[in-house]
């Protein structure tokens, strides 16, 4: 399945929403905004690239201990290539369980319009499984939709208090 996820943010360029994008203490309060566990495993900064490796889990109570993070079913392993220069990564997701069954992976892109910055985050989800894979591709998306939601009135609210 495929989708594509386009919003705009008051942002004054592309470079301001990168700044904010991988800003460790914005991202530590949008998975806790979320319920979702989030522990950075590895960032490697350069003047033309970020890659950055995150581990994710559903559903996780504040507080919880992020050195248990990725046991359960729901947990995934998030790595984000993203040129500075072009404005434009790409991104995979590898899960906790069915790894070899489950792809997950796309385009995340800024670009410059009327009101601000636009971002447009593309994903292509496939399943194998035999007899109900699709039904899990739409589970899939449906996580993603719901959480990009999320994520978006996060980062508005955000941008809108600290001017």
């Amino acid at each position: 399945m495929k989708l594509e996820i386009e919003d705009v943010f008051a942002l004054p360029s592309c470079e301001a929403y990168e700044r904010l994008y991988f800003d460790e203490d914005y991202n530590i309060a949008l998975g806790a905004a979320l319920r979702m566990g989030r522990a950075l495993r590895r960032l490697d900064r350069t003047p033309e690239r970020v890659i950055r490796h995150v581990a994710f889990e559903p559903a996780q109570d504040p507080g919880s201990p992020v050195e248990h993070l990725g046991t359960s079913r729901k947990a995934f392993i998030e790595v984000m290539d993203y040129d500075l220069r072009a404005h434009r990564g790409t991104w995979t997701t590898t899960p906790n369980v069915f790894a070899d069954r489950v792809t997950n992976a796309g385009t995340f892109e800024l670009a410059m319009v009327a009101g601000g910055v636009r971002r447009v985050v593309t994903a292509d989800v496939r399943v194998r499984l035999f007899g109900f894979g699709g039904r899990v591709e739409k589970l899939i998306v449906g996580e993603i939709v719901k959480n990009y939601e999320k994520s978006t009135r996060f980062m508005r609210e955000w941008i809108a208090r600290r001017g």
